[in-house]
């Protein structure tokens, strides 16, 4: 049965598969089969009655790819993968969220505003507040707003150092009250709400801690401030975190990717254990 799941992989490809429960960091460049380890590796932990399929949290950067990952696993194994964590940083921080409401301090219901719908709700309250948005254009204040929710802040951590940034601060903090008060999130807020629930709330933090023995996550390169923190708050002592990123592709960092993750992702949890996946699979050779 193992045989049949490795046969097909390269040396360091199966090293990375088999790895004792440990956590590590997977270098793979382009081509050099991401999906297929980190979906191969899941196949693994389950077949060899290590963990159940309840027991792991694989974290994607896009809804393709977590349709992708769920697709190979269900074609490898005879289970249902429908109650599985696996999906977007969004879209488990919404699982979650949706789960625990009330500590979250949320409506059940709540809606999800997208982009669009977040610079309207924006624009509404910058012109009952009587801000000329001339000076203060609204796209500008989206982005001060995520910037400073991706990077971990609310309006009361933000620094202020002139009448400008002050009156930015104020809005912010006004949006904040106006979603709070409509029962609505951001795509950013899904991520910061969640990682203060989980911050704040200790029971419920051990109770996915005990839970997910191992995370997954695929395209590490990309994670930002936020997300990084929000991986750290599940990972218990007893937690194996699987990494896999490009150390020479961080195609978000213009969205506020945090290059500096990989170096502290080593330093914090793979202590010096990485595999290298070299072989380039679309094209000829070795990269």
């Amino acid at each position: 049965m193992f045989a049949d799941l490795l046969e097909n992989l390269n040396p360091e490809q199966r090293a990375a598969v088999t790895l004792p429960h440990e956590s590590a960091l997977i270098l793979a460049g382009a081509g050099s089969g991401k999906t297929r380890v980190l979906t191969t590796r899941m196949v693994w932990l389950i077949q060899s009655g290590q963990v159940s399929p309840h027991g792991i949290l694989a974290v994607t950067f896009t809804n393709k790819a977590a349709k992708e990952m769920m697709t190979r696993i269900a074609a490898m194994l005879p289970i249902n993968t429908r109650g599985m964590w696996v999906g977007t940083f969004h879209g488990l921080a919404n699982r979650l969220l949706r789960t625990h409401y009330r500590e979250a301090g949320l409506p059940q219901s709540f809606q999800i505003l997208d982009s669009q719908d977040q610079l309207s709700a924006i624009k509404r309250l910058m012109k009952s507040m009587n801000i000329d948005t001339e000076k203060y254009e609204p796209k500008k204040v989206q982005r001060f707003i995520g910037a400073n929710k991706e990077a971990g802040l609310r309006a009361r951590d933000v620094e202020a150092f002139d009448a400008y940034s002050t009156r930015l601060v104020e809005i912010f903090e006004a949006y904040d009250a106006q979603c709070q008060r409509e029962g609505v999130a951001d795509f950013t807020e899904l991520l910061l709400r969640s990682y203060e629930l989980l911050y704040r709330n200790e029971p419920l933090r051990e109770h996915y801690r005990d839970r997910f023995k191992h995370i997954l996550v695929d395209e590490f390169q990309d994670t930002n401030t936020l997300q990084y923190r929000w991986l750290k708050l599940f990972a218990g002592p007893g937690t194996a975190l699987f990494a896999v990123g490009d150390d020479d592709q961080s195609i978000y960092a213009f969205r506020g990717a945090n290059t500096a993750n990989m170096a502290e992702f080593e330093r914090e949890f793979a202590h010096g254990n990485v595999i290298k996946l070299e072989q380039n699979y679309r094209s000829h050779g070795h990269i």
